[in-house]
């Protein structure tokens, strides 16, 4: 009889029992709809064992990956042990040691952390300052090209959480991380597909870490980065980000600004909008993978714009950033 532990607590389940019926019955509050697997409401997501064929129907390929699974369609083998779990919360909190602490922008910090945690580029971790106030940041690092997290923080003066890093925080100091947590991240499988990447502020830091983990893992189509801004005085990463353009003939990066310097003007400097930008220069994007990254009305604008020039639904992947003042 296959073993199924929710939350770290053993349930029964019958031999031909799906595991969403096994935790109604056993009493669980667990959310769901059809029991068909068409509107995923009962999602779940599994932290070992290995999952049975045609339980992550219609899900995308990072949900996938992240062992998410349709309860309502999971019926284990006799043989399976699974470990499930319910919700982020129960994730436990990880100590990190703060190893730099860096303006890299105008008002951007860079924060790198040493910690134990496995994550893709382009997921988000919880960052506490204490047992009551934290934030979450997108990672921005590759944990194949350095040891440590790297988190690109704006700061506000005025912010709780940021104006502490900028002026309290010292390299030594330990936070603690929750997660990671996101789907918004590269999956190899498909490495001549064309990748749109676009985002705002420090949007760029998750597209800053899938860029490079799309490269390392050999992606050969083309890549287009986008990163808009009010004004080119906002941006940062600009000298990086020339580096990898040359050094792979398949990147194509711009800073798309509303308003630019003499100081700042060329081919990496675009001015206008970014929305009509990307529009213009994709006008199908049928055969497109996409990440988009930044504020709430960035992203669902950007990605309904992409739906209408014929994106898959599941190859926009997002990463939406709270309205957080600090």
């Amino acid at each position: 009889m296959a073993k199924l532990f929710f939350d770290g607590k053993a349930v029964p389940i019958g031999p031909s029992e799906s595991i969403l019926d096994a935790l109604l019955r056993d009493g669980y509050n667990v959310p769901y709809g059809c029991k068909s697997g068409a509107c995923q409401s009962c999602m779940l997501q599994a932290q070992s064992g290995e999952l049975p064929a045609n339980c992550q129907p219609g899900l995308s390929d990072s949900l996938k990956q992240l062992g998410y699974f349709l309860s309502c369609s999971c019926y284990p083998k006799a043989d399976a042990t699974l470990q499930v779990h319910s919700s982020p919360d129960s994730v436990q909190k990880v100590p990190a040691v703060v190893k730099e602490k860096t303006f890299i922008g105008k008002n951007t910090l860079r924060l790198r952390l040493r910690a134990a945690i496995n994550y893709q580029p382009g997921q988000y971790l919880t960052v506490w300052k204490d047992a009551k106030l934290a934030r979450s940041y997108s990672i921005a690092s590759v944990a194949s090209l350095q040891p440590e997290l790297e988190f690109h923080i704006k700061h506000i003066p005025q912010g709780e959480f940021s104006n502490w890093v900028a002026t309290a925080l010292q390299t030594g100091d330990t936070l603690y991380l929750q997660g990671p947590m996101g789907t918004c991240f590269y999956t190899s499988g498909k490495p001549e597909q064309p990748l749109v990447l676009a985002g705002i502020g420090t949007g760029l830091a998750p597209l800053y870490g899938i860029l490079r983990e799309a490269l390392e893992q050999q992606h050969s189509g083309e890549v287009f980065l986008y990163v808009g801004a009010k004004s080119s005085e906002n941006f940062y990463y600009v000298e990086k980000l020339k580096q990898l353009e040359s050094s792979y003939s398949n990147v194509q990066v711009k800073f798309i600004c509303q308003h630019t310097t003499a100081d700042h003007s060329g081919d990496y400097y675009v001015p206008g909008d970014i929305y009509e930008i990307i529009k213009q220069r994709h006008p199908d994007m049928k055969q497109h993978k996409i990440f988009l990254c930044g504020a709430e009305s960035f992203v669902r604008k950007l990605k309904k714009q992409c739906f209408l020039a014929g994106a898959n639904m599941n190859e926009i992947l997002v990463d939406t950033f709270l309205a957080f003042k600090s």
